[in-house]
């Protein structure tokens, strides 16, 4: 970010409680950890129920803060007192909002400063893959354009903003992730961002619990081919998912003279993948066929039919931005997963793992347990499947159709993890999966001890789950003790 203070202020909305000495003075950090608050930057003190940033403007601003965004009222209080006459001291300004503001505060910041931005905004959604599909798309449009792009996973209400914030003038292209809970959500977000290249992966039924329906889903993901702009907007859509037309309908494309580039396996995709092949840890080389008719040959580092897709929309991206086909094939060629996604660690002692633990829906259990099954099974296979979360009524009959898949997979052995994760063991055993191949637990560590008998067998061990199961200590466990 580069702002003034009077432009922090104006763009936020916020009300001014102590006037800085030099309202033009240039802001480029911004933070609301005040642990990591260096000199002269913003400080924003969001509310929280079990840390409020407001208990730490004092620490924010002896560490040199230059602007504070506070949440709660000042000026009304002894302590609040106390801190508008330490930043009169510091020649600090603090700035004001309602704490049920604060959120919308610093959204506001981010559009006002997302204005003031040359760079072209590439919005990234989906059920499943998005996060590895913005990465790919980070990496193609890198090798020739000032990227900024969110990190990690950092797709939220709040995340999103900071993607926006953290980018400088000379940024060229800005890729946002956006993620949602409910309706309305990725519209908000769109908002902000304004977005001239829309993505969506696909549509599964994550969020189903709070939604309501796929057809729901389809249509908050939707929202973000309605932001884009008329008639140089540019919606990039996997041809092979069956709400495509839906969304395109939604989103009214043919009407807004919004261009559709297609990606995906059948030969009706405008970008598409053939004759894919897959090396013994299963990364994938297949020919890329973009729009000059010409295929051309492109390999993975990352594995699994999923990552072609991923590549394949990232591919997408970088033609319609202008990045040559040499430089979009050496970038997927380089890019590597990210930490707890299908990162695949080999120990000393020759067991692999696959720690894909990071968070999970049906549709990434499919694809995993797919990419399981694609390597030697001279070896011993092993899944350690745990919970996934926000499938609404259907959760039971989702999980269960993970063990049918998981069994016909050919696995040796599938341990299962938490009440819903039996529904997987359950899956498994309905269509003939034996007891002795599958072992039921309720936490990580009796999931560990259930693995520890074969670990002197080199085994290949998938451990996948939704985030909040921790089965990240499973894994930390195991290459621990190997």
């Amino acid at each position: 970010m580069d702002m003034s203070i009077a432009q922090i202020a104006a763009f936020s909305q916020a009300r001014v409680v102590v006037a800085a000495p030099d309202p033009e003075r240039r802001i480029t950090r911004f933070g609301w950890d005040s642990r990591a608050v260096q000199p002269g930057s913003l400080f924003v003190a969001f509310p929280g129920e079990r840390v409020d940033g407001n208990d730490f403007i004092a620490s924010a601003l002896s560490a040199g803060a230059a602007v504070v965004l506070a949440s709660r009222p000042l000026a009304a209080t002894q302590d609040g007192a106390t801190l508008c006459r330490a930043a009169q001291d510091a020649g600090a300004a603090i700035l004001e909002v309602a704490r049920a503001d604060a959120v919308a505060a610093f959204q506001r910041l981010a559009g006002g400063y997302r204005g003031l931005l040359t760079a072209r905004t590439v919005g990234i959604t989906g059920s499943s893959g998005k996060t590895t599909t913005k990465d790919m798309v980070a990496a193609v449009l890198s090798s020739t354009y000032n990227t900024t792009a969110t990190q990690g996973n950092y797709n939220n209400e709040i995340g999103l903003p900071a993607t926006i914030l953290a980018a400088g003038e000379a940024t060229e292209m800005l890729i946002c992730e956006m993620g949602m809970q409910a309706l309305g959500e990725i519209a908000e977000l769109a908002a902000i961002a304004a977005p001239q290249i829309g993505v969506i992966t696909n549509i599964g039924v994550t969020h189903c619990k709070s939604v309501g329906s796929r057809e729901n889903i389809a249509r908050a993901k939707a929202e973000l081919i309605e932001a884009l702009p008329e008639h140089n907007g540019i919606a990039i859509l996997n041809g092979d998912d069956a709400f495509t037309p839906f969304i395109r309908e939604q989103a009214q494309t043919a009407s807004r003279d919004i261009r559709v580039v297609l990606y995906g396996l059948g030969a009706h995709n405008d970008i598409r993948a053939a004759h894919i092949d897959y090396d013994e840890q299963g990364r994938p080389s297949f020919d890329l066929w973009l729009p000059d008719g010409r295929p051309r040959q492109a390999s993975l580092a990352l594995q699994g039919e999923h990552n072609v897709l991923n590549a394949l929309a990232a591919a997408a991206v970088g033609i319609v931005a202008g990045v040559t086909p040499e430089a979009i094939l050496r970038a997927l060629a380089l890019c590597r997963p990210a930490a707890m996604r299908q990162e695949v660690h080999e120990t000393a002692s020759g067991v692999t793992v696959i720690d894909d633990t990071y968070n999970a829906n049906p549709d990434s259990m499919r694809a995993a347990l797919a990419l399981l099954n694609r390597l030697p099974h001279e070896r011993m296979h092993i899944a350690v499947l745990g919970d996934m979360y926000e499938l609404g009524s259907e959760e039971q009959a989702f999980h269960r159709e993970v063990g049918a898949y998981a069994h016909i997979n050919r696995l040796d052995l599938l341990i299962t993890v938490g009440d819903l994760g039996a529904q997987i063991a359950a899956g498994a055993r309905e269509i003939g999966r034996a007891d002795a191949a599958v072992v039921t637990c309720s936490t990580p560590a009796e999931a560990l001890e259930a693995l520890l008998p074969y670990l002197s067998r080199r085994p290949i061990i998938l451990v996948k789950a939704s985030r909040g199961m921790r089965l990240e200590q499973v894994v930390e466990e195991v290459l621990a003790r190997c």
